[in-house]
């Protein structure tokens, strides 16, 4: 999963807080594990094949190079967990 941050995004805060140190020892960042990418970086990371965006934060999950989904914004832990089980529902 990549993560697009921004250091003053009060949004990537607070899911750092909630869900950063959780989510590396879940089983979907077996699969999926997190790459954060600075907003002002996503250029450098081409080789992932996905549509560029200037909301933060935007978590986009890859696949074989291919974005199968993401999720815009952060409202909370319930929502989050919710949106990425739609996302990996295979």
């Amino acid at each position: 999963m990549l993560m697009i941050t921004d250091k003053s995004c009060l949004y990537c805060i607070i899911w750092e807080k909630q869900i950063g140190t959780v989510y590396p020892k879940t089983e979907i960042a077996k699969k999926y594990p997190l790459l954060r990418i600075e907003k002002n970086y996503v250029n450098d990371f081409k080789k992932y094949n996905f549509k560029k965006t200037s909301l933060t934060p935007t978590f986009i999950f890859i696949r074989n190079n291919q974005e199968i989904g993401r999720i815009q914004g952060y409202t909370n832990p319930e929502m989050f967990w919710w949106q990425v089980d739609e996302i990996i529902d295979d």
